[in-house]
């Protein structure tokens, strides 16, 4: 199953059709680092995704050009960016549904969650402290099953 709304052809064609409005050029570089974040169930760091575009494409992608794509992409909101506390950025696509991230202290093991409990207390603080809502970031850290 999908975790996207949209398949990858769909989602990379608004994304060629976009990019040049904003005054852009599209890349084949591009491309390959969206296909591999699309395709991936893990988050990646910039040289995961340059090496996974080499191992699985044969396509030498060089780190530089992967930053700055991403910070490219970060800019557009088309990914969000995850620091488990290594200083290391670790990459996913804006596309899914909200959820958070556990991750673990010693293996670096990201599981994604989505509770409505805590979805919904979030809401419940916000508007206690008459705070306009717009989005959050929740991170839990700490040891992951095979850690323990």
């Amino acid at each position: 199953m999908n975790k996207y709304e949209m398949d990858f052809e769909t989602f990379l064609e608004n994304f060629k059709e976009h990019v040049p409005k904003l005054g852009f050029k599209n890349s084949v570089q591009k491309d390959y680092i969206l296909k591999i974040l699309y395709f991936s169930d893990e988050h990646l760091t910039a040289e995961q995704i340059a090496f996974n575009i080499k191992k699985e494409y044969n396509i030498d992608v060089g780190i530089a050009t992967v930053y700055r794509t991403m910070k490219f992409f970060e800019e557009m909101n088309i990914i969000e960016s995850l620091d488990v506390g290594d200083g290391i950025k670790r990459y996913e696509l804006n596309l899914s549904l909200h959820h958070d991230h556990l991750v673990c202290t010693s293996c670096s093991k990201i599981i994604e969650f989505t509770d409505e409990l805590i979805e919904s207390q979030q809401i419940k603080v916000a508007k206690n402290h008459n705070f306009d809502l717009k989005d959050h970031v929740m991170t839990i850290y700490g040891l992951c099953e095979n850690c323990q």
